[in-house]
């Protein structure tokens, strides 16, 4: 069972606000086979391009906002969360689903892409770059598990996140949820291709950022 956390922020659980790491020095950068790591100009615009770009279910009614900012969860790493504006469970009651996104991304000196042992990114191969593919029932308050409640969502939560390399040394993880308050049948299939189609959309705008 599933708890919507955050319900009002597009932040997943762990992220804290905090400041960039520091740059590397440039002989640490000159040792890198040329690569460098990427900089918060070009990572904030990436998620900029993210936003505008990335589909997520509005139904004409839902309103997205995208955050870009680090997080201090187990390392300091840059993120782009992407999440409709407001109170979830007001957003519920307006849309039959609504989605978020969170995106891990960055270019990495050789040395550091060694300790990344995610598989390389090809579009005819999404489906096996899955490494979180489910649905649980949504629970943000227990009683609406059962039934419909006041400030709460009766339904699912489908998750579905990637992991992949390309390019110039370009590491992705990518989370797409998706929660509806459909109850009738399963909509794993349908959800799972809306987001292997948001992942290449992204795939495309991370690659063309970061190179």
């Amino acid at each position: 069972m599933l708890l919507l956390a955050g319900c009002g922020s597009s932040a997943e659980p762990g992220d804290v606000q905090s400041q960039p790491p520091s740059e590397p020095s440039p002989s640490a950068s000159s040792a890198a086979a040329g690569v460098q790591r990427a900089t918060e100009a070009e990572l904030a615009a990436v998620c900029e391009a993210l936003d505008r770009t990335v589909r997520l279910p509005s139904d004409g009614t839902v309103q997205y906002a995208a955050d870009f900012h680090y997080s201090t969860f187990g390392t300091n790493v840059p993120l782009c969360a992407i999440g409709p504006e407001g109170e979830y469970y007001d957003v519920a009651t307006k849309v039959p689903v609504f989605g978020r996104a969170r995106f891990d991304y960055g270019r990495y000196p050789d040395e550091e892409m060694l300790r990344v042992p995610s598989p390389r990114y090809t579009p005819e191969t999404v489906e096996e770059l899955l490494t979180l593919d489910q649905a649980d029932p949504v629970a943000s308050d227990l009683p609406c598990a059962a039934k419909p409640c006041k400030n709460g969502i009766h339904g699912y939560q489908y998750n579905f996140r990637f992991q992949a390399v390309m390019g110039n040394n370009i590491s992705v993880i990518v989370k797409f949820d998706y929660i509806t308050t459909d109850v009738k049948g399963d909509k794993k299939p349908q959800y799972r291709t809306q987001a292997i189609e948001a992942f290449k959309a992204s795939m495309e705008i991370i690659n063309a950022g970061l190179t």
